[in-house]
């Protein structure tokens, strides 16, 4: 093969290799049309309340710990018997036992007494025979405080409900941020949908605090479970497309 000829294929090669490669434009980035808007609202749904959680306890102050200690036990076991008598249906337990040195007055760290204390929960839907039951409690227990709300198998039926009310008007304020925006329904687009948690209801409504005495008979209080609101919350991600 000739020289020359040789000399061109590797100078055209050389100027193929060395040719500059075109810069590539970067892409770009993704465009969202129209405008993301976050729309909050809620729904409420009033029911009777259809449970009682109530809070009992005993206290024993004695010279002696042991004393003390063997005196709350059985009287609170008495207690507790009594309240499941009451109500079979209820949920009964114990909770919160302690003990507490009683010192000499003056400010010295002399233990002069003890002062033992236990709890006594019940829980029921029996709200008729409430009123009785805890007057019988009250025989050997002190009513710590009672409180009113919905119970689980209450809430979850109301969810359905309050599921439907909150994405009604959830609806409806989309309706009318699409209107004044001036977007037909058609160029609306809801990309997330977020439900809030509800609450459990009330708390137990602290009672005047006494010293358990034993009676002969207790006269049985009023007691009025009224109502309670359930409310759920609702959030959206609406994205308004312009026509």
């Amino acid at each position: 093969m000739p020289t020359r000829f040789l000399r061109a294929a590797a100078l055209c090669g050389a100027l193929i290799i060395a040719a500059p490669v075109p810069a590539q434009t970067p892409a770009a980035p993704a465009r969202f049309e129209g405008t993301l808007v976050t729309i909050s609202t809620a729904a409420e749904v009033e029911a009777t309340n259809d449970e009682a959680l109530a809070s009992f306890y005993l206290e024993v102050q004695e010279a002696d710990l042991a004393r003390a200690q063997s005196q709350l036990n059985q009287r609170v076991a008495e207690g507790v018997a009594t309240l499941k008598r009451a109500d079979p249906k209820a949920q009964v337990e114990t909770a919160g036992y302690g003990s507490y040195p009683i010192y000499a007055a003056g400010g010295g760290r002399k233990i002069v007494g003890w002062r033992v204390r236990q709890s006594v929960n019940l829980r029921t839907t029996e709200l008729a025979a409430l009123p009785k039951t805890v007057a019988a409690g009250q025989q050997q227990l002190a009513l710590g405080g009672i409180g009113f709300r919905l119970s689980r198998a209450a809430r979850d039926r109301l969810d359905a409900e309050l599921i439907q009310r909150a994405y009604a008007n959830l609806s409806a304020r989309i309706a009318a941020a699409a209107q004044a925006m001036g977007v037909p329904p058609a160029r609306v687009r809801i990309e997330e949908v977020n439900f809030g948690a509800r609450g459990d209801g009330p708390p137990i409504v602290p009672m005047a605090r006494a010293m358990a005495m034993a009676a002969e008979s207790v006269a049985e209080p009023s007691f009025d479970a009224g109502q309670s609101t359930q409310r759920l919350d609702v959030t959206a991600k609406v994205r308004f497309l312009q026509p």
